[in-house]
């Protein structure tokens, strides 16, 4: 999520921010609450969809709005600067990461009743390295890889022009989103690795993302986001009816059906919302500082509250949105506490 001064703020993409860290938040409570109680079918079912509506459409935005800032011909995004956002990514990792991979040992070692030892940093190490930190960090590492190749799809542009431009983000929404997708993540399991197919997926709502300041929302655009969101729907519905799980290749971050959607919402905010910077002391705007904080830290509140509470015994609905909001209550409190120690600081 890359970042802009005070003076080059954008309506409509910090209440996209905004708007993305409270789906993120709440699409987690869902996600671990259904790996962590056995809920009925239709709670399942319940999850699947207010998962795809309201919340699917995120990740591929967070790329999206990075994408139409960062590859603006009027954006001075050379080599250097790119690799200070990469630096930043890999520091993120090398701090939020290893504090996660730390906690996620010790917890399976005291649970297991197992030794902890001095042999335990090197495995946090390798966990780190290897991208076995906890897996809402797959973002961050893919962050790092598209920041490195936004020179190059700026390169296109330049070189090539529009038409250039528009052949790549052709091939790279085909090859690396719909491809998949129609294959039901095959291509994924066989011919990529996740981290390759993550930054494909990265660098294809990135150019994706440089359209959205000249298209409009239009009756067009409403038929192709509400019908992607349609197809997820139903595709995850059935998986999860038959006992098939809920087929996750037609939603994640890789599918051109979360991709489709995402612009759809992202147009329809940016006719609502407009060009002007939100207003200084709302709270959208608090949101959309805070963004990247929240979406690093929000986990640890889910894992806590999952470990105090038992979702089966609670009300749904309730539940779920008291839990949500509790997690970015916390998430925002703990943004602002880091943001005062050294280092940490810079990083949100």
């Amino acid at each position: 999520m890359a970042r802009t001064d005070r003076a080059g703020r954008i309506g409509w993409i910090d209440a996209a921010r905004a708007a993305g860290a409270v789906a993120i938040v709440l699409l987690h409570v869902l996600v671990s609450t259904n790996l962590a109680a056995d809920l009925s079918l239709v709670r399942r079912i319940a999850y699947a969809i207010v998962g795809i509506v309201g919340c699917r459409w995120a990740v591929p935005a967070f790329f999206m709005v990075s994408g139409a800032l960062m590859l603006d011909p009027a954006c001075n995004m050379d080599w250097h600067k790119a690799l200070l956002h990469v630096r930043r990514m890999l520091l993120v990792i090398a701090t939020f990461g290893t504090a996660f991979a730390l906690m996620e040992e010790v917890w399976t070692r005291v649970r297991g009743g197992m030794e902890i030892g001095p042999s335990l940093v090197l495995i946090v190490v390798r966990d780190v390295l290897t991208m076995r930190t906890w897996d809402h960090l797959w973002f961050v590492y893919a962050m790092a890889g598209v920041y490195l190749l936004v020179p190059a799809m700026r390169w296109v542009g330049r070189r090539f022009g529009e038409r250039g431009h528009m052949v790549l983000t052709l091939l790279l929404f085909v090859g690396v989103l719909v491809v998949p997708t129609l294959m039901g993540g095959a291509t994924v399991a066989g011919l990529l690795s996740a981290f390759v197919w993550n930054v494909g997926a990265g660098c294809a709502c990135f150019c994706v993302g440089a359209y959205l300041t000249r298209w409009r929302i239009s009756p067009a655009w409403a038929a192709v986001g509400i019908g992607s969101a349609i197809v997820m729907v139903l595709v995850s519905v059935t998986g999860i009816g038959a006992g098939e799980g809920d087929r996750g290749f037609v939603f994640l971050q890789g599918s051109c059906f979360a991709c489709a959607y995402a612009v759809f919402v992202l147009l329809l905010l940016r006719r609502l919302v407009g060009e002007d910077p939100l207003r200084m002391d709302g709270v959208p705007n608090a949101l959309a500082r805070d963004s990247f904080g929240i979406y690093l830290i929000h986990p640890l509140f889910i894992h806590l509250g999952l470990i105090l509470v038992d979702p089966v015994a609670l009300v749904p609905v309730l539940y779920e949105s008291v839990f949500a909001g509790l997690a970015l209550l916390a998430s925002v409190f703990t943004t602002r506490l880091l943001r005062r120690v050294p280092l940490l600081g810079s990083l949100l």
